[in-house]
C-alpha cells in the first residue's frame, strides 16, 4: 500500500527501499538490470535484491538467463562506440521506468 502510494506521487519512479524490508518480484524486475550492470547506487538495495534472487526460484532462474545472455553477447561483441551504449542504456531505463 505504502510503496504503491509512493508511486503514484512520484509520477511511476519507484520509491526508495527500506533495509530490513522484503522485495517483491516486481520490485525485484523493476532493478535486476541495474543490478546486473552492477549499476545501483546502495549497496543496501544490492544486498536486499541478491538475498531475493536467492530466495525466489523464479527470479533467480530470470537473473541467471540475463547473466547467460550477457555472456554470450559479449563472448560475439564488436567494438560499440561509447556514444550509442550511452543511448542504449538511456532507451533501456526509459522503458522500465515506463516513459
Amino acid at each position: 500500500m505504502i510503496r504503491s502510494t509512493l508511486r503514484r506521487m512520484t509520477l511511476g519512479r519507484w520509491p526508495r527501499l527500506r533495509p530490513g524490508e522484503p522485495l517483491t518480484c516486481p520490485e525485484v524486475g523493476r532493478l535486476l538490470q541495474r543490478f546486473l550492470d552492477d549499476e545501483l547506487d546502495d549497496d543496501a538495495d544490492a544486498e536486499m535484491l541478491s538475498q531475493h534472487l536467492e530466495l525466489c526460484r523464479r527470479c533467480g532462474l530470470e537473473a541467471d538467463t540475463y547473466r547467460k545472455i550477457k555472456a554470450a553477447l559479449e563472448s560475439r561483441r564488436a567494438d560499440v562506440p561509447q556514444e550509442s551504449l550511452d543511448r542504449l542504456r538511456t532507451f533501456g531505463r526509459q522503458l522500465t521506468d515506463g516513459r
